[in-house]
């Protein structure tokens, strides 16, 4: 399996470690026709950007590039964080607005919208020395993704499940539902095979993305292939994709 586009990766403003020029050179030089950047929310402890309007000034940014590079489509996204248990993101909703597309994802180390948040994120990590917590921290996982979900136009969920588990069939048909694709992360090579295969089976549509945190790992998306093709998956349901003639 082949793909066009790489539309998940980080820059300096976040905690990549490459300009955004640089990420967009990476992008040319292995041959991809489309990127995205989607660098995280400013939620995320110690890596985030510093405020929601940094994305705007990195699509400005973008605009500028296209102009030098018509050969590679770009696109200004975001990985934004759920920071509540009601689905809320660390992304102004007219920030959002302005962006091609937006990602979304849980993370375990960010700043929470309430109380609940806070309590929520705790047990995440309480759920190590109690395991007795660990029903109850998926459920609360699964409910603050798919309220997400349904609250936001969320083109697709970044990693699911990695550090912070949830119910794979109750988040896929989520996804099934609203249009939102599952995402394939070959920079953590997750979601594994079995759970690629059981989110397939409730109907989703699937992006692969490199994470990519430097220019040497933008459009490194073997693990994708290989990972789609072993759980039988074909190219119709993977949205950057080359189709098959």
């Amino acid at each position: 399996m082949q793909f066009n586009g790489d539309y998940h990766m980080h820059t300096a403003y976040s905690d990549g470690r490459a300009t955004v020029r640089e990420m967009v050179m990476a992008g040319l030089d292995c041959g991809l026709s489309e990127i995205g950047l989607a660098d995280h929310g400013p939620n995320n402890i110690g890596t985030g950007v510093k405020n929601s309007q940094v994305f705007l000034a990195i699509k400005e940014e973008l605009a500028h590039l296209q102009v030098e590079n018509s050969a590679l489509q770009l696109y200004a996204g975001a990985e934004a964080d759920v920071v509540s248990l009601a689905g809320d993101l660390d992304i102004e909703a007219k920030v959002i607005k302005g962006l091609d597309h937006l990602i979304v994802g849980l993370h375990p180390f960010v700043w929470p919208k309430d109380t609940g948040g806070l309590i929520w994120l705790a047990e995440n990590q309480l759920v190590k020395l109690f395991p007795t917590l660990k029903s109850r921290v998926k459920n609360d996982n699964t409910k603050a993704l798919v309220e997400a979900i349904h609250k936001h136009d969320v083109w697709a969920i970044s990693h699911p499940g990695l550090k912070m588990p949830v119910d794979i069939p109750e988040v896929a048909r989520a996804c099934a539902a609203r249009n939102t694709a599952w995402e394939i992360n070959t920079g953590h090579k997750y979601p594994t095979y079995h759970e690629v295969l059981e989110a397939a089976h409730h109907g989703v549509n699937f992006l692969v993305n490199s994470d990519a945190h430097y220019p040497e790992t933008v459009g490194c998306l073997e693990y994708g292939s290989w990972v789609l093709e072993k759980a039988g998956v074909g190219t119709e349901r993977v949205l950057n994709a080359v189709q098959d003639c």
